[in-house]
């Protein structure tokens, strides 16, 4: 099948993107890397009457610590992000891009494109909401600020307005002292969940989750389980709040066993008690 006739433009700079957004409110779609985009078209799931490319916006690719945060513009390639050296303030952030689909999607996939996708199973939408990070739109009124934990509307679906742009990506950089651990488990990578868990001296601890819902979730008093009954506490206590759907790839009882793994894994790592992981997959470049 092929796409539904639409207009093309590409936008040089924000506020050109901003106007056309302005101009057709919810009939435009987006172009960034394509890779979730173009399949949409080709099977007809999405028919807007116009593409906006913003690949070309030149303040949308920059990566920068900017004080206590990394900044990543909507438009970085998460290739690129893995090759940058300001990434590396964020090592679990790092980690979770080597489960981004493979190699060749990664050269293309944007940051941007992959957090306003808000596929219900992404591992960068898990890892913004688990950090504590922000996403900036701007939109011919102006721009806002929107936190992760406000961001995430249902699957595929976020609070952005028609006429907003993503511009930004802001993940605060882990405290000293903190442990940060990205873990994932799969079925031929169907029925996968995905775990950010994060520890600091002080005895905090946070555990977020995504592929088990309609959206990815931080989940409640994890510190306290953890203090009730250590990790297995903790994995008990996600596999019990999660609603995981079922289908073709595994049922919900499956997903939560896949649930308790990848928490206990997580925890464990984070908690310095012996574990024995899955390896991540090597990055083959």
């Amino acid at each position: 099948m092929r796409p539904a006739p639409f207009q093309y433009q590409e936008a040089g700079t924000v506020d050109e993107a901003c106007a056309a957004l302005a101009a057709r409110p919810g009939q435009v779609a987006i172009l960034a890397g394509g890779q979730s985009l173009v399949p949409e078209l080709n099977s007809r799931r999405r028919t807007p009457a116009m593409v906006l490319g913003i690949g070309r916006i030149a303040e949308l690719t920059t990566v920068t610590v900017e004080g206590d945060r990394l900044r990543i513009g909507a438009t970085v390639i998460q290739r690129a992000l893995q090759r940058s050296g300001a990434a590396r303030a964020v090592p679990v952030l790092l980690e979770a891009l080597d489960h981004v689909g493979h190699v060749p999607t990664r050269n293309r996939g944007t940051v941007g494109g992959s957090i306003a996708f808000a596929d219900p199973t992404a591992e960068l939408p898990v890892v913004l909401l688990a950090l504590g990070g922000t996403v900036r739109a701007r939109s011919a009124r102006g721009t806002r600020t929107v936190p992760a934990v406000d961001l995430f509307a249902g699957p595929f679906r976020t609070v952005l307005h028609p006429d907003e742009l993503l511009i930004a990506v802001d993940i605060p950089l882990p405290a000293a002292g903190s442990r940060w651990a990205f873990e994932q488990r799969d079925f031929r990578r169907h029925a996968k969940v995905s775990v950010v868990a994060g520890s600091d001296p002080g005895g905090g601890l946070v555990v977020a989750v995504s592929g088990v819902g309609d959206r990815p979730l931080v989940l409640p008093d994890s510190a306290s389980a953890y203090q009730r009954g250590g990790c297995a506490a903790v994995a008990t206590a996600a596999a019990d709040l999660v609603t995981p759907i079922a289908d073709r790839y595994g049922s919900v009882d499956y997903r939560r066993r896949l649930t308790r793994l990848a928490v206990t894994a997580a925890v464990e790592r984070v908690s310095g008690d012996p574990t024995t992981t899955i390896p991540t997959r090597e990055d083959a470049a």
